[in-house]
């Protein structure tokens, strides 16, 4: 039996197997009897055992560069076990036999499984040589299904010892490299992202890329010494602060060679740093790079997870995290930040945004540590601390200059894993009349159930007490935010969406053999009947585009926001090689696979993969800038459809106060167009712009005074942006917050003071439109 489980970060439902069917004992007998002389000795007598899968948080498999480089000295200690040969065994069966195409390891492409490995290994195209790829390619292209089906490692572990003979190679030459002179007055670039770059053709070429990459890093320093910075460490990062009309340049060539001969010291200690890394490497850590590469082929979500992993993933489940609330990611050697929680110091803060990069560390009043380099557990280490203590990050903001600094000092406190609980507000809105009217706004981060909540509630009842609240507060509209809402338990979702149209169908699911289940809301009772805006972004995940596609397609609800949600229509499972199952008495923990194995699909039978849930009315965004949703990923599941549920979408209709027309939306659509011209559209658009701008530049010059002068127009656009920000936030609409009886007095909901958020006003100035324009068409 399947019984349908999730965990409040998770991007995807998960399960639980409470026991196996012949078919699945015969499917995972079948790979042991391929693997027997590392069972024999534990097959006397035992049978396949009831296992389970606990609740897995978000998965971010990020590798720092340092740590995908291979050992130099040590290469030799790297080589595949014989659990590794078991493990591979499995992970080849399940997406064989398990992932919902079915499709056996031989119908790959082999040329594309090793490409793919060599982009995680070096996806910046920065050791290996192209002839080091053509022979690579030569050597297993025809092989490589065969290793895999046996169980084998060899080629990993082969290629993986190639890649550190370059890396050891490049990185001794770095030090020389620094040694040289550099000029920065020739007019040439560099271009520091290089994903999808050939590799460089001859040595001289490598030689040139290294060059022109090393004259990048000491111009960034140059140019943060610039503001008078001080060095973190003594060696590592310049800490600019901004740019002023009267900012002196140190153009003495005292100075510059001064602080040329600081940014050579900095650049030396964190490539030595990175030797170091370099030399500490697991076995386990090719095992589990090879066995992504693998899996992403079949689509972007299905991995293997080692022992280790699933052990870190099941402690960070089973205890609370003291830190700052954020999801950190390697990005060649960088930690960047792809997600916040809600609630969290760094939310609250309003400071660290997904796409910054955090470059050093500090712990209190001591001194800043250099990170770049780093490995990503010993940067989460360090983030995270004792409760109620300080740590400052210096931070590279996704949208600037690569020179640009900011400094954030947060306090760290405890992180309830399960998703922070519902919470709303009513704004008091102006409408055609010039009299204000309340709306209603619920915010929902996640959906979160009782046995995940801190309180024993879940998001149902916490949404349905917040809309009690509301309706007492004699609301004309609500906005339901499921921005950032990385989805949850689908249980909720279903049940959630019977609050606004009930005994209806939400979402349907289809696994591997075409069979196709109908999910309904089981509530019989409307609770809220008035106009409703559903407020999505990019980063609306998974259980939100179900809910969001259900309320849109059922007509219940106009969606706002960015263009389309993120568009993962998948579920996952994951099936732990669980010691007992696999009758090893004793013998080390092993690892799992996590597979998709089921699609969604909306009730009118169109499925979210890729395309997402499309918004109604589509608001400037800077995600339209950035490849960070489903469709963006090489390998990810087609778009597709299925036969539509049979239902009576009147009957909802009948039902509500202020039902959802294509007429209405076209001309909610060209009120809103109207406002257009207004400042804080222009100030929006005009910041996308510059977003956008930021994110296509791929090419950086190596001119010292063309840097400055583009550093110093970026400094002016960015105090100029704040500027009128400030000024705009303070035109806010008054509101008051309505919070659940049990979240009376906490300090972790929505910020103290309003932001400009632009779509959240425009989302409410359109309630006040269709509020006004039912008013005046009734008799």
């Amino acid at each position: 039996m399947l019984e349908r489980s999730t965990s409040p970060r998770s991007n995807s439902c998960l399960f639980k197997i409470d026991g196996l069917s012949r078919q699945w004992e015969n499917f995972f007998l079948s790979i042991h009897a391929c693997n027997g002389e590392c069972l024999d000795h534990d097959l006397r007598g035992q049978g396949p055992g009831r296992w389970h899968t606990a609740p897995m948080g978000r998965l971010v498999l990020g590798f720092l560069l340092s740590a995908a480089l291979a050992t130099g000295s040590g290469t030799a200690a790297l080589a595949p076990t014989a659990q590794m040969h078991t493990e591979t065994l499995y992970m080849v069966r399940c997406l064989a036999g398990v992932h919902y195409e079915r499709r056996p390891i031989s119908s790959l492409s082999q040329r594309d499984i090793l490409l793919n490995y060599l982009d995680e290994l070096d996806g910046q195209r920065l050791f290996f040589l192209r002839s080091d790829v053509d022979d690579i390619l030569a050597r297993y292209d025809l092989t490589l299904d065969i290793f895999l089906n046996s169980g084998s490692l060899k080629p990993a572990f082969a290629i993986y010892e190639k890649f550190s003979d370059r890396a050891n190679e490049r990185l001794n030459r770095v030090q020389e490299l620094l040694e040289g002179e550099f000029d920065f007055t020739v007019d040439e670039f560099y271009e520091p992202d290089r994903d999808g770059v050939d590799w460089p053709k001859t040595e001289e070429e490598a030689a040139d890329l290294w060059r022109r990459r090393l004259k990048f890093e000491i111009l960034n320093e140059l140019l943060l010494a610039d503001g008078d910075g001080e060095r973190v460490d003594g060696e590592d990062l310049a800490l600019a602060r901004p740019w002023t009309d009267d900012d002196a340049q140190p153009d003495s060539a005292g100075e510059i060679l001064e602080e040329l001969d600081r940014a050579r010291h900095s650049l030396k200690r964190r490539y030595a740093r990175l030797r170091n890394s370099v030399n500490d490497v697991e076995p386990t850590f090719v095992q589990e790079l090879f066995l992504n590469s693998v899996a992403e082929l079949y689509d972007p979500h299905s991995s293997f997870l080692s022992a280790d992993t699933m052990e870190d993933l099941q402690m960070s489940l089973t205890n609370s995290l003291v830190g700052i609330g954020a999801v950190l990611q390697d990005d060649d050697g960088y930690c960047r930040v792809v997600e916040i929680y809600p609630g969290s110091p760094a939310e609250r803060s309003g400071q660290l945004q997904a796409g910054d990069r955090i470059l050093a560390v500090q712990q209190g009043d001591g001194e800043p540590l250099d990170i770049i380099g780093m490995r990503l557990n010993r940067v989460v280490k360090l983030i995270r601390g004792k409760k109620g203590t300080a740590v400052t990050l210096y931070v590279r903001p996704a949208d600037g200059d690569p020179a640009e600094r900011k400094v954030i000092t947060l306090v760290r406190e405890e992180i309830p894993l399960t998703a922070q609980r519902a919470r709303a507000r009513v704004y008091h809105v102006p409408g055609w009349d010039g009299i204000s009217l309340p709306i209603g706004y619920v915010k929902l981060p996640a959906f979160y159930g009782a046995n995940e909540s801190d309180s024993g509630s879940n998001s149902y009842s916490d949404v349905k007490e917040l809309l009690a609240k509301l309706a007492d507060a004699d609301i004309c509209g609500l906005v339901l935010d499921l921005r950032g809402n990385s989805g949850g338990l689908l249980d909720e979702a279903i049940s959630l969406a019977g609050l606004f149209f009930p005994g209806a169908p939400v979402v349907q699911v289809r696994d591997g053999d075409g069979r196709i289940q109908v999910f309904c809301n089981p509530c019989s009772t409307i609770v809220y009947r008035g106009p409703l805006v559903v407020l999505t972004s990019q980063q609306s995940i998974s259980a939100s585009e179900i809910l969001a596609g259900a309320l849109q397609g059922n007509g219940r609800a106009l969606v706002i926001g960015d263009a389309a949600t993120y568009g993962k229509g998948s579920v996952q499972a994951i099936l732990p090689m669980d010691r007992s199952f696999l009758f090893l008495k004793n013998g080390p923990p092993l690892g799992a696979a996590r597979i998709t194995i089921q699609k969604w699909y909306l009730p009118n039978g169109e499925s979210i993969q890729r395309r997402g849930v499309l918004a109604d009315i589509a608001l400037p965004s800077c995600a339209d800038a950035l490849s960070i949703g489903e469709a963006d990923h090489d390998h990810a599941l087609a778009w597709d459809s299925i036969a539509p549920v049979n239902w009576d979408r009147q009957r909802i209709a009948q039902l509500l106060t202020h039902p959802v027309t294509p007429r209405l939306v076209e001309w909610l659509r060209s009120k809103s167009e109207e406002r257009h011209g207004w400042p804080e559209w222009q100030l929006l658009e005009d910041r996308v712009a510059r977003f956008e701008k930021n994110v296509q530049q791929k090419q950086f010059f190596l001119q010292l005074e063309e840097r400055r002068r583009q550093r110093r127009e970026e400094q002016l656009q960015r105090r100029g942006y704040e500027e009128q920000v400030r000024l705009l936030t303070e035109e806010s609409y008054p509101f008051e917050d309505v919070a659940i009886a049990a979240a009376v007095g906490r300090t972790d909901g929505m910020k103290d003071t309003p932001e400009l958020d632009v779509p959240l006003r425009e989302s409410l100035r359109i309630l006040i439109d269709w509020f006004f324009k039912k008013k005046c068409e009734a008799p």
